[in-house]
């Protein structure tokens, strides 16, 4: 039972449905250490859910009523739908399991989220970014809430928190940054045991998911099997700083995803992970000062 404004909800849905789609005030949604076992959209601005759960449990392979696959975009668990959002103390789990395919726990498209102290937990795909790529590599690969959206270019803040998963559990076209967080692989049994990041970040954008002072951890038995990027489209961007890297992360580092030709236009940095850059991948990118002046300048306290 959630408490908002005078009045109880029995769902959490419920309770964002009530809030006015104009609002410019801060509502602070408290979930008192509960569970919600429900797929859940905050569309309304200025929103800040603390102190629980959200859990749902949807795969891309089920198919559905009408015989065509559920897909990746239609599997959140809590999708952000407005700017201003803030998640503080709360755990956010697509609980599907590594067998069913991608499983979104996070999907967000709205500027300005902020995520503090939380959990973000799935597979493969736990946290998508907006924007999509223009173009599906297969038809009705993006099926979803997303599909037919323009594509904005979106912006999002992690601090303190754990976001684990194996494939591709950092995706997207948005500018994602991560800071003092446990980037945490879990074990597929596989060879590859995944990819932390995959960003399709527009060609005209300079950045996209950013890792300064985070660590990068695994479960067990999971040493030289999991690489730190792949680029989902060809400028895609990614860069780790001032970050402890586990065993488990393979020497060379970074993967083209069979795509040789985004070994010019992809754009992979690492900086002061106390790595031997000279194993890392050919086509790993320099840092500049200008990447440096640009990440001291990012402040979390701009997205409140």
């Amino acid at each position: 039972m959630i408490s908002l404004q005078n009045h109880f909800y029995k769902t959490l849905s419920e309770a964002i449905e009530s809030i006015t789609e104009d609002n410019h005030e801060e509502v602070i949604i408290d979930l008192n250490g509960e569970t919600f076992h429900e797929q859940v959209t905050i569309n309304k601005p200025h929103v800040t859910l603390k102190n629980g759960t959200v859990e749902y449990d949807l795969g891309a392979y089920e198919i559905l009523s009408d015989g065509i696959k559920r897909g990746t975009f239609r599997t959140y668990t809590l999708f952000i739908d407005a700017d201003h959002v803030k998640l503080d103390n709360v755990n956010v789990i697509n609980s599907n399991g590594h067998h069913e395919g991608q499983a979104i726990a996070l999907m967000i498209d709205g500027n300005d989220f902020v995520a503090e102290n939380s959990l973000i937990s799935s597979y493969q795909d736990t946290i998508f970014l907006a924007p999509l790529p223009e173009k599906e590599y297969e038809a009705g690969g993006f099926r979803g809430p997303l599909e037919d959206r323009k594509r904005i270019m979106r912006n999002a803040w992690f601090e303190n928190c754990t976001v684990e998963g194996s494939v591709d559990f950092i995706f997207g076209g948005g500018l994602g940054v991560f800071h003092n967080c446990e980037i945490r692989s879990r074990n597929i049994d596989a060879e590859i045991n995944g990819y932390v990041c995959a960003p399709s970040t527009p060609e005209n954008e300079k950045y996209g998911f950013i890792f300064n002072e985070c660590d990068f951890t695994s479960e067990k038995d999971m040493d030289d099997s999991v690489y730190l990027a792949r680029p989902w489209r060809h400028y895609g961007k990614c860069f780790i700083l001032n970050s402890k890297i586990g065993s488990h992360i393979k020497k060379e580092g970074y993967h083209d995803w069979n795509k040789p030709d985004s070994h010019e236009t992809c754009e992979f940095k690492e900086y002061n992970t106390g790595e031997d850059l000279n194993l890392r991948v050919s086509w790993l990118k320099e840092v500049n000062k200008e990447d440096l002046k640009y990440i001291s300048s990012l402040n979390k306290e701009d997205k409140k």
